[in-house]
């Protein structure tokens, strides 16, 4: 018995475009190493990282995590990971990453390093 998701797949397999980007999967990742002046216990800090958090997931629709500096009071590094269709849209999510952070006066960003690739299907 065929499960009802290959069917489906078999049945498209004619219409699916002859494009050769069609069903590429662009993502890109940004590592984002934060100073955080005037914290002065982690229970500020986790406030300011959580809003910096919040602002990233809200507005650019990405995937956030502190990754490091857990037990520092005023660092904090950031993994963000967004996927799209286009390496364009990738781009452009990545891009607007520092602005929103430093719209926040309290926050300073000390460095954003990324990477963007793709997954052919």
């Amino acid at each position: 018995m065929t499960s009802r998701r290959v069917r489906v797949a078999a049945s498209m397999r004619g219409t699916m475009s002859s494009d050769p980007t069609a069903g590429r999967v662009h993502y890109g990742i940004s590592r984002v190493d934060l100073h955080l002046p005037g914290v002065d216990s982690l229970k500020a800090k986790r406030t300011l990282v959580r809003r910096a958090v919040a602002v990233l997931e809200g507005e650019l629709g990405c995937s956030v995590a502190e990754v490091g500096g857990q037990d520092l009071w005023q660092r904090a590094i950031l993994g963000v990971a967004v996927a799209a269709s286009t390496a364009t849209g990738v781009d452009r999510v990545l891009d607007r990453v520092r602005p929103l952070l430093e719209r926040d006066p309290r926050v300073t960003v000390l460095s954003v390093s990324d990477l963007a690739d793709h997954l052919d299907p």
